[in-house]
């Protein structure tokens, strides 16, 4: 059986928690269903959302990712009673404390290849659309639930390229002259913010 961990202490990883959700606000219907992305490497426990970052140091083993609610794993650590948090990635499950939770895990034999997703926390289809210029994996998007987002995107693309032609094409324009200009608009690499706290 695959297992990674880590040890921190409740109130560091508590007190990082508050500061990168903040990015996102209070639970709402728009973002109830944020993921966390949580990337265990040697000594660090690195928590990502969309549009926001946080690098913490902490006692680790093995390498590893694990992805569930964002909320859920915020209520999971603060209804914890231990000064310190112990918690093991295991197929499909994190374990903290005694109790266990689903998640989607995956682990590696070492953190070279361990990728984390950069959005904004308002990414749109254009930076969804992006990430296949930056040379993701499918596993990589998998992993952290884009494979869909992406793919309805591109047909939100085709859709919206179709209703600019039909509008445009009065003045000459056509399909490919529009395709082009969204293909050299997309390439261009992101400039959006990104958060990052390091503690």
């Amino acid at each position: 059986m695959n297992q990674a961990s880590f040890t921190i202490q409740k109130a560091t990883l508590s007190n990082g928690l508050k500061n990168i959700v903040k990015v996102i606000g209070k639970m709402s219907e728009t973002n109830v269903h944020t993921v966390v992305e949580l990337t265990i490497t040697d000594g660090l426990l690195t928590i990502i959302i969309p549009g926001a970052k946080l690098e913490l140091e902490c006692q680790t083993k093995s390498t590893a990712k694990a992805t569930l609610g964002c909320f859920y794993f915020t209520d999971i650590i603060e209804a914890s009673k231990e000064s310190y948090v112990d918690a093991f990635i295991l197929d499909n499950t994190i374990k903290i404390g005694l109790a266990s939770y689903n998640a989607k895990t995956t682990f590696f034999e070492n953190d070279s290849i361990l990728r984390s997703i950069k959005l904004p926390i308002n990414y749109t289809d254009y930076h969804l659309l992006n990430l296949d210029s930056k040379g993701y994996t499918i596993e990589e998007l998998r992993f952290n639930n884009l494979e869909f987002e992406i793919h309805h995107a591109k047909k939100r693309l085709k859709s919206n390229t179709n209703k600019a032609k039909n509008l445009l094409s009065l003045y000459g324009i056509t399909k490919k002259e529009i395709e082009e200009i969204i293909d050299k608009k997309i390439k261009l690499l992101l400039n959006g913010k990104y958060n990052s706290f390091k503690m």
